[in-house]
């Protein structure tokens, strides 16, 4: 059952339970596989040194580990067909620290009756235990099925939007593309990032309505962040930030499934004196089934003027 129903009213509100960033969880999420020896991996989510050397205060966790706290959270909210025609636009504002206490909340902005469906928009947010938000943004779904556009033709139409764009730079000719990835999510990486999560709902360990296990969409998000890609080279002190992560999900990833990530470059735009990047990821499964869709926008260097 949905804590979302047909007779939720605009300005009702609702918070998840706290979830404790700690380091194993962090490790977990953002270590990169298990594995016997060299792990976790080395990166500014799990080894002091390097956020040392991206200048932040202490190691930072993904954000797209919280981002996966909000979606288990809609999920909640408007049930598991969120995965199959939501949406979800966040913008990380604050650092997520090793320790620290999250809690998801959302409060409904607006309820809107389409044919046999009902729609829902949220605004949603992350809060550590001091009450400083780290993440805000907007999540959209729906309660029954939808005669509206499908999350993929959603996606097309803002990716259109940015590409004539003005405030944009289009040039693509300075880095080469992305190579895609393709991995399976075996069970026991789908467990290792329920347990990063902190979410062991039976949907992601036994068969559900649509067969086999789910992957957990925090698995599917991290997965997709370009740092995955083969081509990927990090350095100490190199990269920018997740600044904002537009979410458009097409279907839930099935576990024992290969997926398939690609990553193109759109382009680029300047925003308060730093540079912006902003990249389209497309996640399909082995049988061309589309899971997910986004737009990542990361900060870069500031601008000297």
């Amino acid at each position: 059952m949905t804590l979302i129903t047909e007779d939720s009213q605009v300005g009702d509100k609702f918070a998840g339970k706290p979830k404790t960033i700690s380091w194993e969880r962090l490790w977990a999420f953002s270590g990169g596989p298990f594995r016997l020896e060299g792990w976790p991996s080395s990166n500014i989510h799990t080894d002091p040194a390097w956020a040392e050397a991206s200048k932040l205060p202490s190691v930072a966790a993904s954000g797209s580990q919280f981002s996966g706290h909000l979606v288990e959270f809609v999920i909640d909210l408007l049930g598991l067909d969120f995965l199959s025609g939501g949406t979800m636009d966040v913008k990380f504002i604050g650092i997520g620290n090793a320790g620290d206490t999250l809690i998801s909340n959302a409060e409904i902005m607006s309820k809107e009756t389409e044919d046999a469906a009902t729609k829902f928009t949220l605004d949603i947010y992350c809060e550590n235990q001091n009450g400083k938000k780290i993440v805000v943004g907007s999540a959209s779904g729906f309660i029954g099925t939808p005669s509206s556009l499908s999350p993929a033709e959603e996606w097309r139409k803002r990716r259109i939007a940015m590409e004539t764009d003005s405030a944009i730079n289009n040039d693509l000719t300075e880095r080469p593309e992305s190579e895609p990835l393709e991995y399976v999510v075996t069970p026991e990486l789908n467990q290792q990032f329920c347990f990063g999560e902190e979410d062991f709902h039976p949907r992601y360990i036994e068969e559900t309505v649509i067969g086999q296990p789910i992957a957990h969409p925090g698995l599917v998000i991290n997965w997709a962040n370009v740092t995955r890609s083969p081509s990927s080279k990090a350095q100490k002190g190199g990269g920018g930030l997740a600044a904002r992560h537009e979410y458009f999900f097409c279907n839930p990833a099935k576990v024992g499934k290969k997926l398939r990530v690609e990553w193109k470059r759109i382009g680029s735009y300047e925003k308060r004196g730093r540079i912006y990047s902003i990249g389209d990821n497309v996640v399909v499964d082995e049988d061309g089934v589309d899971i997910l869709r986004r737009f990542s926008h990361g900060a870069g260097p500031r601008v000297d003027k």
